[in-house]
């Protein structure tokens, strides 16, 4: 099985890590998708994305990221929390992630990263391949779980 997880820092400095909706149960339970219109990578349709699956930093804790799964019925009041990797929502198979690598790279200028041979930062799985964009805005990884 295979993810595609999503980052950078075009989220961040648009407010995207942090909008309410990240934390609505039935998003985090994986029932409905995210869908803003200001999640996309370039020009391409708006990504879809795995709620349950994408990971939190908790308390600005990027070492110990949290699956929105595990964030159903927790109380975050008065806890600081963002979106650290966006799982995009696929079929699992390593072509339906590549799928919507390939229509961001139609889009813009990527470029494939060698990172993965230093430290692997998706706290999940093994990481086959990293994206990343010109511009510094977005890193994509095709990750093996």
């Amino acid at each position: 099985m295979y993810a595609l997880y999503a980052w950078g820092n075009f989220i961040s400095e648009v407010g995207l890590d942090r909008r309410p909706a990240w934390l609505d149960p039935a998003v985090l339970r994986g029932e409905r998708q995210i869908v803003d219109d200001g999640l996309m990578i370039g020009d391409t349709d708006t990504l879809p994305v795995d709620g349950p699956g994408t990971l939190f930093a908790i308390d600005d804790d990027d070492e110990n990221l949290v699956p929105g799964s595990e964030l159903v019925g927790r109380d975050l009041s008065g806890v600081t929390w963002r979106v650290s990797r966006i799982r995009a929502a696929t079929d699992g198979t390593r072509e339906d992630a590549l799928r919507i690598v390939a229509a961001a790279e139609e889009d813009g200028d990527y470029y494939e990263e060698d990172e993965r041979h230093g430290y692997n930062s998706v706290p999940v799985g093994e990481i086959v391949t990293l994206w990343e964009d010109a511009h510094g805005q977005w890193t994509l990884a095709l990750v093996k779980l």
